[in-house]
């Protein structure tokens, strides 16, 4: 049996909604996305973060900093990198470039964008990020049940894609 992301997602949140329940206690969702902007420490800047998602496609999102907020500029991206480029393109603050794919398509980047670029070489999603990012939503007040809990996935599980297959 092969025990991929998808289970360790499922057994995850499993594990939290238990807690939450059994203590009935809120939670606070926090993605990978959102942990790595906090990473950069930079006021009035965009941040780009970025995982890569294999064939050229990338998850990402952009998020704003200012006067210690970090807000959402755009919903959740999964699209080709030449495609999120395009979007990026648009911005006229300086973008700071976090994750993998800072690294991964850093030359592409410097070629397409003309803003003032930065990239941080650390490219994991470090616990301190997630515990902060949560820390925050929840002085926010974004706290939420555990049955409004999910997962955000990229793509469908091998069950669910064998499951259409046979559809």
């Amino acid at each position: 049996m092969d025990l991929g992301s998808f289970t360790g997602i499922r057994i995850g949140l499993s594990t939290i909604k238990a807690f939450c329940d059994v203590k009935n206690k809120p939670c606070i969702p926090v993605s990978s996305l959102e942990a790595l902007s906090y990473m950069v420490d930079e006021e009035d800047a965009y941040i780009c973060s970025m995982i890569d998602a294999k064939h050229s496609n990338i998850y990402a999102c952009i998020f704003e900093k200012n006067e210690d907020n970090y807000t959402k500029y755009c919903d959740f991206v999964f699209d080709k990198i030449e495609n999120f480029l395009l979007v990026l393109g648009s911005l006229k603050k300086k973008i700071f470039f976090v994750g993998n794919c800072g690294i991964l398509y850093k030359d592409m980047i410097k070629s397409y964008l003309k803003n003032d670029i930065f990239f941080e070489e650390d490219t994991l999603v470090s616990s301190k990020y997630i515990g902060i990012a949560a820390f925050d939503k929840f002085q926010k007040g974004e706290a939420i049940s555990s049955d409004k809990l999910t997962a955000l996935y990229l793509k469908k599980s091998n069950a669910e894609e064998t499951l259409e297959a046979k559809q």
